[in-house]
């Protein structure tokens, strides 16, 4: 079994990005599928705490469509609903820009692209739910482009506020926002184990993002399931480090979740980047919510600390999403006694 997820899939060099690349490109692409999808996404966190906070913004821009909102919770959740926010749309149409470029969503959720590429403010009150957000994140890095030009991720400076039921948590922290357009994105399911895709940043000068399937060496619980080759384990990775852009010449990675069988737990990656040095990072998953992005497909967003004995003393802080489908969900999800 080799089969693959496209959409995850990199080439080795870098791409460019352009200050339009904030706003939507929509239907002014060469796909024409239904498929195409274009996201935004931001997330943000109070590690005391334990909040994280996810935001998603989803076009199909070829069916005029939109699917959008934001979930915040503390520690972890058992169903995505157990969050103390949870405030998507599924379906609604994809006139969410004004004239300007800025986003606002059904539910009130705004992002204004005070300086594109570079500083977004973003916005969103719940009175029913108790619940506000005001941040602004301010770019500390410059975006790491797909080879593609179709995706990109960048570390951002994340501050701002929540209030949650007349409570403030404040927050001042290092984030990693994702951002694509123009490539088909599939619902089906696929008969292969969980993707896992990781980020965290130790500094304004040192962060990475990690995608990718286990190692069957280190044998995780789909060994015997699932028969993947060592080349099509990795899907995208890369590592920032002062300035320089490094890919990876290899991957180990394996991810141990809990005892329902699903929900990951902890990370521990070996990796060697493009220039010979090899890293190491290890990342408890502190929160996470386990979110249907879209019904077949289950994807575990979680807050993760990460250490490095690269960084001895130093906490990373970041994200563990791990994306798992029917076959692997079936097949290890343990039943209800």
């Amino acid at each position: 079994m080799s089969e693959t997820i496209e959409w995850t899939k990199s080439s080795l060099d870098f791409g460019k990005t352009t200050d339009q690349d904030d706003f939507y490109h929509g239907r002014n692409q060469p796909e024409k599928h239904f498929e195409m999808t274009e996201t935004w996404y931001w997330n943000f966190y109070e590690p005391e705490a334990k909040l994280h906070g996810f935001i998603h913004i989803w076009t199909h821009p070829n069916l005029n469509l939109c699917t959008g909102g934001l979930f915040a919770h503390f520690g972890h959740k058992r169903e995505h609903l157990a969050a103390e926010l949870f405030d998507f749309r599924n379906f609604t149409p994809d006139t969410i820009f004004d004239k300007d470029g800025n986003i606002r969503l059904d539910n009130g959720l705004t992002v204004t692209f005070e300086e594109p590429m570079r500083r977004a403010r973003i916005t969103y009150d719940n009175v029913d739910r108790g619940f506000s957000l005001d941040m602004v994140q301010t770019a500390v890095q410059p975006p790491v482009v797909r080879g593609n030009d179709r995706h990109f991720e960048q570390t951002m400076r994340a501050v701002g506020k929540v209030v949650y039921e007349g409570r403030d948590y404040a927050f001042d922290n290092l984030a990693i926002r994702d951002r694509s357009w123009g490539e088909r994105r599939p619902e089906g399911g696929h008969k292969i184990p969980p993707y896992t895709w990781m980020n965290g940043a130790f500094s304004e000068q040192f962060s990475f993002c990690i995608s990718g399937m286990d190692d069957p060496e280190l044998k995780p619980d789909w060994v015997g399931l699932y028969d993947v080759p060592r080349d099509k384990l990795m899907s995208d990775a890369w590592i920032y480090d002062h300035g320089t852009m490094l890919r990876l010449h290899s991957l180990s990675k394996i991810t141990h979740r809990a005892e329902d069988g699903l929900r990951p737990l902890r990370n521990i990656i070996d990796c060697v980047a493009d220039d010979g040095r090899s890293f190491r990072f290890e990342g408890e998953v502190i929160a996470s919510n386990p979110w249907h992005s879209w019904q077949n497909a289950l994807c575990h967003c979680g807050l993760t600390r990460w250490t490095s004995p690269q960084f001895p003393g130093v906490t990373g802080w970041g994200e563990t999403q791990e994306v798992q489908w029917n076959d692997y969900v079936a097949r290890r999800c343990k039943p209800v006694e």
